[in-house]
């Protein structure tokens, strides 16, 4: 059985359809990348599929399935228990997810105690032992710092670490990368690859950098004005695609010294 599965999904703001016959399929343990411009329908796609859909966007077509259940018709208890469990999400810069006039303890512990009845000395505790994990040096020092006093890798290392606490079986990553210098962006993506390898985790990981997808994912969705432009593993996406879409992203994918490095 699939992990996840969207069945001809359209989604729509209003009258408006934003997302247009979506199909996808991934298993346990894959990383998806959803690719394209500004307002190709990317991040749509992965809020339909956490239920976090702003401004009354809704699925009006088809079906989106988790371990062959649908996600369409639960409850806000339903998906309280689902979110940050079995999916968890992570933003373009989860630093600017946070309350600037909260710590990121205070933060990590309310998530943690939202979703397990511990104490919260062990609330904290086990959000110090996840930045730890997450490469971040000295936990504590990280819970009681303010979001403005860590740098933008930090941050998302912060935001990794919130979204992997339950070591869900799938994250969905939107933009994780782009709000970050080149240097801090391999290292986060390398991160996202020890996720899969040491958890097993399924990724969707949505981003406009076709480099960084070309890397990263085991099957590649290019999407243009919420519709599925192409898709394909990533050796076909790379090498034998003939849409000319796809090949005018690979065009526009920087090369050095001559090489072209997707």
């Amino acid at each position: 059985m699939a992990l996840l599965e969207l069945k001809h999904t359209d989604i729509s703001y209003g009258k408006r359809l934003i997302v247009k016959d979506c199909n996808l399929t991934m298993n346990q343990g894959e990383i998806v990348s959803i690719v394209g411009e500004s307002g190709s329908g990317k991040t749509t796609v992965i809020r339909a599929v956490l239920g976090l859909l702003p401004g009354g966007g809704k699925v009006t077509n088809g079906d989106i399935l988790f371990e062959g259940e649908t996600l369409l018709n639960k409850s806000k208890d339903e998906w309280r228990k689902l979110r940050g469990t079995d999916i968890s999400m992570i933003f373009q810069d989860s630093g600017a997810m946070m309350n600037p006039t909260r710590k990121v303890g205070d933060a990590f512990v309310e998530y943690i105690l939202t979703h397990e009845k511990i104490s919260r000395k062990d609330a904290w505790d086990k959000g110090v032992e996840m930045l730890e994990r997450m490469r971040l040096p000295d936990g504590n020092n990280i819970m009681r710092s303010y979001p403005f006093q860590l740098s933008g890798g930090m941050r998302q290392r912060v935001g990794i670490a919130m979204g992997m606490t339950y070591q869900p079986k799938l994250l969905l990553a939107d933009e994780p990368t782009s709000a970050l210098d080149v240097t801090t962006q391999a290292q986060i993506i390398r991160q996202f690859m020890e996720l899969r390898d040491e958890y097993g985790t399924s990724i969707i990981i949505v981003t406009h950098n076709l480099g960084v997808a070309a890397y990263m994912a085991d099957y590649l969705i290019v999407m243009k004005n919420g519709v599925i432009e192409d898709q394909g593993d990533r050796d076909h996406m790379l090498h034998q695609s003939d849409n000319a879409y796809t090949k005018k992203l690979l065009d526009a994918v920087p090369s050095l010294g001559g090489t072209r490095y997707v």
